[in-house]
């Protein structure tokens, strides 16, 4: 037979199955059989994906607004609560964070600032918006995925600190105050003639990079803490050894006791003591060095030799001496210096006779009274001498009173002048004075220089001022009304 099937009557024809429908078959029963424990895990995956998917509903559902449960927020349990009941209950978890702060230590002490203090503050809103968003936002497989976090866990949402720069470098800048303290330098006294040494004092350093990642570590961990401030010693720049050179100087200083210096029949010496008391110490690099300076002694000697001038006064129109006045004296200071300053340099004692000079006499033009006619119209005539004003037109005299010019040092200015502007009231101020509202100013000299009313004081007669002319307050009005813009003024003595 050549293998084909023969058929029989009234029987199906059965025919032999070749090898692709045996390797088809194979396959189809391979493709569609899972082993049982297989089909159990996708059963229980499908199982779980749905309850998953239920939870999300229901969460949906039950918790339309509030925050889903097992949600905490700084360690604190804010699941179930609305939005608004959670930021109420965040800024007291907040507060009392802030009151409860870090403690800060260094050596024996102890710190406890405030957040606040430290500018920290916390955004609750931000938190609050997170933990409600918490499997409400994102895809779905996202909100699945959070729902199952949730059944198993509670979840952590952070508080974010917020630091204001300005105000937490302020506060690292106060414990740096408290903290760090120079060194201080070795240093030389003389007192009663001797050399006296002050010891050095080493500091107290700070490492602020350190304690700026401390602080800002415990702010970012939420958690109360401890932060040690590290203090290194700091070692001063000058020490005993620099002061040697200082010491000898200052001893060759002294050793040129006793300086005299003799004028007719008087003489003032300098002893030990004395010269001890012009040595000043002062800090080059990393050590001391001496020098003295004798200008307190030779004033002293200056004041008690010199003769003030006073000028010889003469009577303006007939040349009458009214005053011979005197020549005055000065002492050649400079000359004197060297002379002092030589000695000590050599460490070698010395005696010098003090060379004065003349100071001539000046002399000084006194009018009586005033000069009727020295301008046509009206003008203004104030004698320095008298401390008087006189008001003139032409050659008539219309006003006079006593007025107050100005004192010694704040001479009032001599010479022609004008008025050149005018105010009913205005400040007047300087270094030692401050006058609101003084009234009716005739301005005339520059400064400026004025006449001008005056309510601090009634002393007339005798120079009270920086300058201007006081006068009283009715006597300024009217020399205010009196003058005019251009109005000639003229003041001698």
């Amino acid at each position: 037979m050549n293998g084909q099937a023969t058929a029989i009557p009234g029987k199906l024809t059965a025919f032999p199955k070749t090898k692709r429908q045996k390797k088809s078959k194979a396959a189809a029963k391979k493709v569609w059989s899972f082993p049982k424990r297989t089909l159990a895990k996708i059963a229980a995956s499908l199982s779980v994906f749905a309850l998953l998917a239920t939870g999300v509903f229901f969460y949906q559902r039950v918790y339309a607004d509030r925050i889903y449960p097992k949600i905490m927020i700084a360690g604190f349990q804010i699941g179930g609560l609305s939005p608004q009941e959670a930021k109420q209950a965040l800024a007291k978890k907040a507060a009392a964070m802030d009151e409860q702060g870090p403690e800060i230590t260094y050596n024996d002490q102890t710190l406890k600032p405030k957040l606040s203090e430290m500018g920290v503050s916390f955004n609750i809103d931000e938190a609050v918006s997170q933990a409600y968003d918490f499997g409400r936002k994102g895809s779905f497989k996202e909100k699945i995925t959070a729902n199952f976090q949730i059944l198993f866990k509670h979840q952590q949402i952070t508080i974010s600190p917020e630091i204001d720069q300005a105000k937490f470098d302020a506060y690292l800048g106060q414990l740096v105050k408290v903290a760090e303290k120079e060194s201080k330098n070795v240093a030389l006294e003389v007192q009663s003639g001797q050399i006296v040494l002050i010891p050095s004092e080493k500091g107290r350093g700070l490492d602020k990079e350190k304690l700026k990642n401390d602080l800002k570590n415990f702010i970012n961990s939420g958690e109360n803490g401890r932060v040690v401030m590290v203090t290194s010693d700091l070692a001063p720049k000058i020490n005993e050894e620099g002061t040697i050179e200082a010491r000898a100087q200052a001893e060759k200083f002294m050793a040129a006791a006793p300086i005299t210096v003799t004028f007719e029949d008087s003489a003032w010496v300098a002893d030990r003591t004395e010269i001890g008391s012009w040595i000043n110490f002062k800090e080059d690099d990393n050590k001391l060095i001496a020098t003295a300076q004798p200008d307190t002694f030779i004033n002293s000697i200056s004041k008690q030799v010199d003769i003030a001038t006073i000028d010889r006064e003469i009577q303006d129109g007939t040349g009458a001496v009214l005053s011979e006045g005197q020549d005055g004296r000065g002492t050649d200071t400079n000359t004197l210096r060297a002379q002092i300053r030589d000695a000590l340099t050599r460490g070698q004692s010395g005696s010098f006779a003090l060379a004065t000079f003349a100071v001539p006499r000046g002399e000084k033009i006194i009018y009586p009274h005033a000069q009727p006619g020295r301008y046509t119209g009206r003008y203004i005539d104030i004698n320095l001498s008298e401390q008087t004003l006189y008001a003139f037109e032409g050659s008539t005299l219309v006003n006079q009173f006593l007025i107050s010019s100005g004192k010694r040092g704040y001479e009032t200015p001599t010479g022609e002048f004008n008025v050149y502007s005018k105010s009913r009231a205005n400040l007047m101020s300087g270094p030692d004075y401050y006058l609101p509202n003084v009234p009716w100013i005739s301005r005339f000299a520059p400064g400026p220089i004025s006449v001008h009313g005056t309510y601090w004081h009634s002393n007339f007669g005798t120079p009270m001022s920086h300058g201007c002319v006081n006068a009283s307050i009715p006597d300024a009005e009217w020399v205010y009304n009196f003058v005019d813009i251009g109005t000639p003024v003229y003041v001698h003595y």
